[in-house]
């Protein structure tokens, strides 16, 4: 079983902090949580119907 990265955990916890109860983020939202455009958003991350979990966003970003 692969190991997770060290920086997931604090993004998950930034995240949750960020966006407290939610478990699911639109574009815009990670959007304005990242300090990045729309494009940009859309480019880096991997997004189903607009969306993406919290823990696939945390796991992508590290």
């Amino acid at each position: 079983m692969p190991r997770e990265k060290e920086s997931y955990r604090d993004n998950l916890e930034l995240i949750l902090a960020s966006f407290p109860g939610k478990s699911m983020l639109n574009k815009k939202e990670v959007a304005t949580f990242c300090g990045l455009d729309y494009a940009t958003v859309n480019k880096l991350f991997e997004f189903t119907h607009n969306y993406i979990s919290v823990a696939k966003l945390a796991r992508q970003m590290s």
